[in-house]
């Protein structure tokens, strides 16, 4: 049995009533005793420091992308594993390692022979290692209209709404490398190996796109926004107009200075991937 801290968090997508006792059946099961929990936002991270005087081999996250984000730079080349469930509101990293399952029915699949601990491919980004990956340039905004759905304030939605259409349109657009003729309301960068990354520009040239941006947004997934396939890439550069620009990083607001530089890589710590049997 491995000794398991297992972490949720109340404010995040579907983590909300989790129903722990459930959670921790599984993850003995699977070879993965909990000795301790928290709970967030009332509690911290874990530092490294921590989970080596509690002697932690593993930390199983019920959370969004961001959180586990976050996480992974607390933990920098930690020895242990981390097991990523599904708990926020797109799960792209749940969804990667361990394919399009909810949290109950990945909760009833594991077992010791399902779960692998290996390094996963991630991006680099001014300094930066980002998990799931990089969206870029205006649209960005739209995130601002998820949230306010996903709480409900009409308040909120009244503001962002405008904004999002205003910046998405704007002439303000991003691109790759010195191709500023074919400029995009943002570009989306996503690991696909430890060598390259799949790159994707989100079309708003009319007022179809816009709508299909929103949707999609709503729908919680915005790759099914317009979009164009750009490639896989070995590198990517992203430049614009602007000093600074928006981005998503892990699906959490952040601005970059411009131009961006992205290369593939490895994570530094291991991560606990489903094997279906």
């Amino acid at each position: 049995m491995k000794r398991t801290l297992l972490i949720t968090n109340a404010n995040s997508g579907n983590a909300n009533g989790v129903d722990e006792q459930a959670v921790s059946s599984s993850l003995d099961r699977a070879g993965l005793e909990i000795v301790e929990r928290r709970s967030l936002p009332d509690q911290d991270l874990p530092t490294q420091d921590e989970l080596s005087d509690s002697a932690i081999e593993v930390v199983a996250v019920i959370s969004g992308d961001g959180t586990i984000s976050n996480l992974y730079a607390n933990l920098a080349k930690w020895s242990g594993s981390i097991l990523v469930l599904p708990g926020g509101t797109m799960n792209l990293l749940s969804r990667r390692l361990h394919g399009d399952r909810p949290l109950a029915t990945l909760l009833d699949e594991l077992n010791k022979d399902t779960l692998r601990a290996q390094q996963i491919p991630l991006i680099i980004a001014s300094d930066r290692h980002i998990l799931t990956g990089l969206t870029v340039g205006p649209s960005t905004r739209w995130a601002e209209v998820r949230e306010g759905m996903r709480h409900a304030n009409l308040q909120s939605l009244a503001e962002t709404i405008p904004a999002a259409w205003s910046e998405t349109l704007a002439d303000a657009g991003v691109w790759v490398g010195n191709d500023s003729e074919n400029q995009f309301a943002s570009l989306f960068i996503e690991p696909v190996d430890g060598d390259n990354l799949s790159v994707i520009g989100f079309l708003a040239s009319n007022i179809g796109d816009m709508v299909g941006h929103g949707l999609a947004w709503l729908r919680r997934d915005f790759r099914d926004g317009p979009h164009a396939d750009l490639g896989i890439m070995q590198d990517v550069t992203i430049a614009s107009a602007e000093t600074q620009t928006s981005v998503l990083i892990d699906g959490e607001t952040s601005e970059l200075a411009v131009p961006i530089h992205c290369h593939a890589a490895m994570s530094e710590v291991r991560f606990l991937v489903h094997q279906s049997q």
